[in-house]
């Protein structure tokens, strides 16, 4: 590597240079630096995850979904948030209980 040059990408946490406090947007949720947690993804979790797990008092399920009721996905207060078993259980829920214009990514 070329003196002064850096690979940012394998320093991770609190030492990284580009370190913001552990909360970092990926695409449009947010995620929270828990590297210990089971199902962490390169040492990050979504928020609305860790919401739903300390309300629970349990981990959860990989295969479990948590759904924002209003849409936003930066609202992870617990009364905007909804656990659905699998993805099936939530793809029904938006089938039966959105507008087929949000189904298919249009405007409401």
């Amino acid at each position: 590597m070329p003196k002064g040059k850096y690979n940012h990408d394998k320093i991770k946490g609190q030492r990284s240079p580009n370190w913001k406090g552990g909360k970092t947007m990926q695409e449009t949720y947010i995620r929270i630096w828990c590297p210990t947690h089971p199902h962490s993804k390169g040492g990050y979790v979504a928020e609305h995850r860790l919401v739903m797990e300390k309300h629970l008092g349990r981990t959860l399920l990989p295969t479990e979904i948590v759904h924002h009721i209003n849409q936003n996905h930066q609202d992870n207060r617990i009364e905007n948030l909804m656990l659905f078993e699998n993805g099936g259980t939530h793809r029904n829920f938006h089938k039966h209980h959105l507008p087929k214009e949000d189904l298919k990514g249009g405007k409401k």
